[in-house]
């Protein structure tokens, strides 16, 4: 093979490797969507869900629910740990922090989990891992309901107020 035949292969070679690197990824088009729910008529109001699937996605997330959230043998416990008032029984002699609403999120594998009111006296909703979640979050869209759950059970510092 003469030099000049094989840098131009070589250069050939180089170029297509390089291009191959460059472009859009079907990965990179698929928009992912986050959205906090209260229930599946809020997920079907809101997200452009069908119903049914909503219906689906949020029976799954409370089976989750079921399985993982921390129970304590006395309500006493529980509120002490979760907050007055975000207990709920959880069979004849326990009882768990009860969901408030659920954060789905649409793209290649749509799901939803359960979210509980915060520990702490901040507005907005946390996981079961305690991860914030605020209804200023830039990245998921509270729908209304959502947006109202988040505050119930804020405690406004009366001195903070505006007057």
């Amino acid at each position: 093979m003469e030099p000049t035949v094989f840098i131009r292969f070589a250069v050939i070679a180089a170029a297509a490797l390089a291009l191959a690197g460059c472009g859009d990824s079907e990965e990179a088009k698929v928009e992912i969507k986050r959205y906090i729910v209260v229930s599946a008529i809020d997920c079907a109001d809101n997200t452009g869900l069908e119903y049914d699937r909503c219906v689906k996605l949020l029976q799954t997330a409370v089976a989750q629910h079921d399985k993982t959230a921390a129970t304590y043998p006395k309500l006493e416990t529980c509120e002490a740990t979760e907050g007055e008032g975000r207990c709920e029984r959880a069979g004849e002699k326990s009882y768990r922090a009860r969901v408030t609403a659920f954060q789905l999120t649409i793209g290649p594998k749509t799901a939803a989990v359960p979210l509980y009111a915060p520990t702490t006296d901040k507005a907005g909703l946390r996981t079961a891992a305690n991860d914030e979640i605020l209804p200023d979050t830039e990245t998921i869209t509270f729908t209304e309901s959502a947006a109202d759950a988040s505050h119930f059970y804020f405690k406004e510092d009366p001195k903070k107020r505006k007057r």
